[in-house]
């Protein structure tokens, strides 16, 4: 049963309002589904050790959608504003704030807050604390002209990152943290699926000095996967490709939602790392062999974003290398298209990733002062 977002968030609730009172707009999925609804909204009053920013580029993921339409979980808080892929500009701080200041140019990501007082957030690994709390559900997301959260989330923003950059705050981190602490350069890395996160996965482990291979079951997407820095291209539709190439790799990163565990562990070496980064509706059938993993003494070890200390580290690789996401930019107002293409391919599936620029609302709408 879904749950109220007012409800739930009590005086900490953003709270619906007439466009001319608003702080902000956002675009809101009002129950279970795959439709966005404009939403004019106050902000509950500013804490002291809280950052609002005005939001210039918010990241679509498909995430999103299996959120809203309960594909993952039932108890969704509704009204639901997704996002959390955030680029914008500090707009207030609270009076306790001193790692920003109003006009700094911030990110926000898959995080809100944790209790840092645990083990995990004492060696750094914040992204596994207990008490961690998602950006959004039953909070307010990105997918709104305005976010405020604890100012700890928020990244300073290197000047060469460009707004349409925001999906390295999700699919950045998801894919660059494991192979940071996995790969080492030389390694033969594998990368399953060619799409939001894979395309990202083939720059990261290219500059990681890694021989990387691009497995996907499109061979025409050969050519933009080696212009992503694949030194070679599996096609797994391809019996004698997917044989030739059994055994061959320190490193297998799946990206994909269509998994199979088995055909994959057997293209890994002996003692080779997989791992799943893709996460799948739930319902979905796995198709799971122990024996190979057992056998060829094969780690698996799926994840989940990552850390405040990785992202930060990802951002200063991302400027070293010149590593961005590929997007497809949609204008606020046509945030349902966006959404769309997410959930139903209407009109096709974004090439890469898909963003939303405030710019143009903003033209017609000012923010309450």
């Amino acid at each position: 049963m879904a749950r109220n977002t007012y409800e739930v968030l009590g005086d900490r609730a953003p709270v619906p309002c007439n466009r001319d009172d608003a702080d902000a707009v956002a675009m809101a999925a009002m129950e279970p589904g795959t439709t966005l609804t404009a939403l004019p909204f106050k902000h509950p009053p500013l804490l002291d050790d809280e950052v609002r920013m005005r939001i210039t580029h918010s990241g679509q993921c498909h995430t999103d959608v299996f959120w809203t339409s309960c594909s993952w979980f039932d108890q969704v808080a509704f009204p639901c504003v997704p996002g959390h892929e955030m680029i914008g500009i500090v707009e207030k701080v609270g009076e306790k704030v001193s790692s920003f200041k109003e006009g700094d140019r911030v990110g926000f990501g898959t995080g809100r807050d944790c209790c840092d007082s645990c083990i995990n957030c004492q060696i750094g690994r914040d992204n596994c604390c207990p008490q961690r709390v998602g950006t959004y559900d039953p909070y307010f997301g990105g997918y709104a002209t305005s976010f405020q959260a604890k100012a700890k989330f928020f990244f300073h923003l290197p000047e060469n990152i460009p707004g349409e950059a925001a999906p390295i705050f999700c699919a950045g981190i998801t894919t660059y943290a494991p192979m940071k602490r996995n790969v080492l350069p030389g390694m033969k890395v594998a990368i399953v699926g060619i799409g939001g996160l894979g395309h990202l996965a083939i720059q990261f482990a290219n500059k990681m000095g890694c021989e990387v291979t691009a497995i996907s079951t499109s061979p025409s997407k050969e050519a933009e996967a080696r212009s992503f820095g694949a030194h070679h291209f599996l096609n797994s539709k391809d019996p004698e490709q997917v044989k030739n190439a059994t055994g061959s790799f320190d490193f297998l990163m799946n990206t994909s939602t269509g998994i199979d565990l088995t055909a994959d562990a057997m293209l890994l070496k002996k003692r080779g790392i997989y791992n799943v980064v893709g996460v799948p509706e739930r319902g979905h059938d796995f198709n799971f062999n122990l024996f190979p993993f057992l056998a060829n003494h094969i780690e698996f070890k799926p994840s989940l974003v990552g850390s405040r200390a990785e992202t930060i580290e990802m951002l200063d690789f991302c400027c070293l290398h010149n590593i961005f996401p590929k997007t497809e930019v949609y204008a606020f107002a046509d945030a349902q298209a966006g959404f769309n293409s997410l959930a139903h391919g209407d009109p096709h599936y974004p090439r890469y990733r898909a963003v939303l620029e405030t710019e143009s609302f903003f033209k017609s709408f000012s923010p309450a002062s």
